[in-house]
C-alpha cells in the first residue's frame, strides 16, 4: 500500500487517516502517524477511546521483517460488539533511531550494540523515551483530541506496542498515568533495558484503575527465549506487588515467535482483556 506522505491522504472507505508530523521534542524529525478509525465512525456522533501503539507501519500493511502485520482493522471491527468500537493511533517507527527512542535507559551491552550492529555514532547514542513520550502526551494527543471524537480522560486513553515498543509502553504508561490507564506489552525486550527499567518500575505507585497487559512467546529469540521468559515473570512479580492481581493479565504463549503474526493473534486477548469490567 503506497501512501502520498506530503499531505493528508484518506484510504479505506475513509477510516485509515494518514500524516506526516514533526516531533517537535526530537529534533523536529518527520514521522507518519496512522489514525484508524472505527467502524461505525461516520455513522454516529459518538465519542471513543482511543490507543496509542508503536511501529504503525506494521499495524495493518505486512512488515519487511517478518512478512505479517498486526492485522487490527479486522481485531477491530471483529470484535467491535465488545468494545462498541475505539480509535487506533499508529507511530510509525524511526528506522536508525527507534532503539533510541524506546528507552528510558541504555545500559553498556546496549550502547555496544547500537554502536557496532546498528550503526549509529557513539555521540549520538542517548535514552530519547521521555522526548519520545512528550511528543505522545504533549503534541499528538492534543492533536487527536481535537481532530476526532475521542474520550479525553485517562480511562478511556491507552498505550500499547510490541518488543522495545512494549519497553516504552509500560514506562510511558506508568510516568503518564494521569493520562493512559491501560497498557499493552507483547513480547517486551527486555534484555535490552537493565536493572535501572526494572528498579524505576518497582518504585512506582500505580494508581487505581490501571491495567497492565504483557505476554512472551516461548520461542521468541532461540536461546535466548529462556531469558526472555524468565524477565516476563520477574516483571509480573513487580506489578503484582504494586497492584491488584485483577488489573494484571501475563500470557505466556508456547509456540509464539517474536513477530507481527502472533502479536495479532494475541492483540485479541489483549482487547478482551481492556473490556473486561472485573
Amino acid at each position: 500500500m503506497l501512501y502520498n506522505l506530503n499531505r493528508e491522504v484518506i484510504v479505506l472507505n475513509n477510516r485509515l487517516i494518514v500524516k506526516k508530523v514533526v516531533l517537535n521534542a526530537l529534533e523536529n524529525r518527520s514521522r507518519t502517524v496512522r489514525v484508524i478509525l472505527p467502524k461505525d465512525y461516520y455513522e454516529t456522533n459518538k465519542s471513543y477511546p482511543v490507543l496509542y501503539m508503536h511501529d504503525g507501519q506494521n499495524l495493518i500493511d505486512k512488515s519487511p521483517l517478518s512478512g505479517y502485520s498486526w492485522d487490527v482493522m479486522k481485531t477491530m471491527d471483529d470484535m467491535h460488539n465488545l468494545t462498541k468500537g475505539f480509535i487506533i493511533v499508529g507511530i510509525d517507527s524511526n528506522e536508525s533511531k527507534r532503539i533510541l527512542e524506546y528507552s528510558p535507559y541504555i545500559p553498556k551491552k546496549l550502547y555496544k550494540y547500537l554502536n557496532k550492529k546498528v550503526g549509529i555514532p557513539k555521540e549520538e547514542i542517548k535514552p530519547e523515551a521521555d522526548q519520545y513520550g512528550e511528543f505522545i502526551v504533549k503534541q499528538l494527543k492534543p492533536f487527536i483530541d481535537k481532530e476526532y471524537r475521542t474520550f479525553k480522560d485517562r480511562l478511556n486513553t491507552y498505550i500499547a506496542g510490541s518488543s522495545c515498543g512494549g519497553v516504552i509502553s509500560i514506562y510511558l504508561g506508568l510516568k503518564y498515568q494521569e493520562v493512559f490507564s491501560v497498557i499493552g506489552a507483547f513480547s517486551p525486550a527486555y534484555r535490552f533495558i537493565g536493572k535501572d527499567y526494572s528498579h524505576h518500575i518497582d518504585n512506582i505507585d500505580i494508581l487505581e484503575g490501571t491495567k497492565i497487559y504483557h505476554d512472551m512467546g516461548r520461542k521468541e529469540n532461540g536461546l535466548m527465549s529462556f531469558i526472555q521468559l524468565k524477565n516476563a515473570k520477574n516483571f509480573n512479580k513487580i506489578f503484582l506487588n504494586n497492584m491488584p492481581e485483577s488489573s494484571v493479565m501475563m500470557v505466556l504463549e508456547s509456540k509464539a515467535k517474536h513477530n507481527e503474526y502472533y502479536w495479532s493473534i494475541r492483540f485479541k486477548k489483549f482487547i478482551d482483556f481492556l473490556y473486561c469490567k472485573s
